[in-house]
């Protein structure tokens, strides 16, 4: 069985022994105080109980928040002046993951050195010390994230909005939330038991929220499992992706005067993308795929907002990490009494797939190599990256010719 590694996210895989294993030693690797979340995964309170008594084992102290979106645990380490926040959660997957993410004490991923410990810590054999365990509940930590969400934006009165909290994390905060806000509200996918999170719902079908949502929305929202993605439609039922959710928000922050020299987006972002930020004389720059590596290219150039597609979205004069009930508040306050459709701009054609692979060293084939090079040429923007948690090689092709975009992907599937 393939030894689980600690990466961009933290650990992740099926919920079972191996994970386990995973959570108490990551609660041996943690000090101090500590504040520890989780979304509602039925295996989420099992697996909190397992790092905690790790923790104590490290002789750390763990403040339990209970059911908190991650945003939510990075906020609140910060904030309380924790060393270490942890999330018990596996975002966007199927009910039966789950897995451990680990936030530094200034709300923000871990350091390469630090992941690297952590990694280590994976790979211990830890004698087990029984040490007591005490877990605090900490009964107002939600109503504090709550009032801190609020504080990010303003009234909504006479808003109409849809909500689909994907069963997950944002079923016990954005339904307050935007309440508190004055919107007209429905929610969906608030399910906090755990069995069904993400299933059929959630910022991964966004596609069906309008069905889903009968009735004239001004925006439909939908989170992930964990809440750290937003991915919405317009009220015509558009797709806004998180490129498109940034697009909006620059485009309304500079309408009210304030500055935004550059954005960050990743490889993966559109060309359409990066010419509509030019259009409004904001740099658009690309990371690798992962938020980690958006803050990091985004605190080298001091961009205000960076994102990825799936919904990823980091907004620094709040936050530190992507929180995606933080950037439907803004967004929707920014858009009150406009609307998305206005906002909309042309794509290339882009395509995306991924490839069973055996060995994903063959991403990096010669064959592979020859076609990139070939297509490059002929105007195509390819990528192709192995995944880091599937034997899957992920492609993308974009040109703005549809014809070229589909032969170059064509072609790279029959080489891998």
């Amino acid at each position: 069985m393939e030894e689980l590694k600690f990466g961009t996210d933290g650990v992740r895989a099926i919920a079972d022994g191996r994970l386990e294993e995973a959570a108490y030693n990551l609660g041996r690797a943690v000090r101090g105080n500590v504040v520890l979340g989780r979304d509602t995964r039925v295996s989420g309170e099992r697996l909190a109980y397992i790092f905690s008594q790790g923790a104590a084992d490290a002789g750390a102290r763990v403040t339990y928040v209970g059911i908190m979106p991650t945003a939510g645990v990075a906020y609140l380490t910060k904030s309380r002046g924790a060393d270490f926040g942890v999330v018990i959660s596996a975002s966007h997957n199927p009910p039966e993951y789950n897995g451990i993410k680990v936030f530094s004490s200034n709300g923000t991923k871990p350091d390469e050195e630090e992941e690297n410990r952590l990694g280590a810590a994976l790979r211990e054999r830890f004698e087990r010390k029984n040490a007591p365990l005490t877990l605090v509940a900490d009964a107002g930590a939600r109503e504090e994230y709550i009032n801190f969400l609020c504080s990010a934006g303003e009234r909504l009165d006479g808003m109409d909005l849809a909500l689909d909290c994907a069963n997950g994390a944002a079923s016990v905060i954005a339904p307050e939330v935007f309440a508190r806000l004055g919107a007209n509200i429905r929610a969906v996918g608030v399910n906090t038991g755990g069995a069904d999170i993400n299933e059929g719902c959630g910022a991964l079908h966004v596609d069906s929220l309008k069905r889903r949502c009968p009735g004239k929305f001004d925006v439909y929202m939908a989170f992930d499992g964990d809440s750290d993605r937003l991915m919405a439609l317009d009220g015509e039922g558009n797709i806004l992706d998180g490129d498109r959710i940034m697009y909006i928000i620059a485009a309304l922050t500079m309408q009210k005067g304030e500055k935004i020299p550059c954005a960050v987006g990743t490889v993966l972002s559109n060309g359409g993308t990066e010419e509509a930020f030019g259009k409004l004389g904001v740099k658009f720059l690309r990371a690798k795929v992962g938020d980690k590596y958006v803050k990091r290219l985004m605190d080298g150039c001091g961009a205000p907002m960076g994102g990825e597609q799936s919904g990823h979205v980091i907004l620094s004069k709040y936050a530190g990490t992507g929180d995606g009930i933080l950037t439907a508040v803004v967004l929707t306050s920014l858009l009150k009494g406009k609307s998305a459709q206005e906002f909309s701009y042309p794509l290339y054609p882009q395509y995306e797939e991924s490839v069973a692979v055996s060995d994903k060293s063959v991403a990096a084939s010669p064959e592979v190599a020859a076609l990139v090079q070939k297509w490059t040429a002929r105007g195509v923007r390819v990528l192709v990256r192995p995944s880091g948690t599937e034997p899957k090689i992920r492609l993308m092709t974009e040109c703005a010719d549809a014809v070229f975009a589909k032969a170059a992907m064509e072609e790279l599937k029959n080489a891998l």
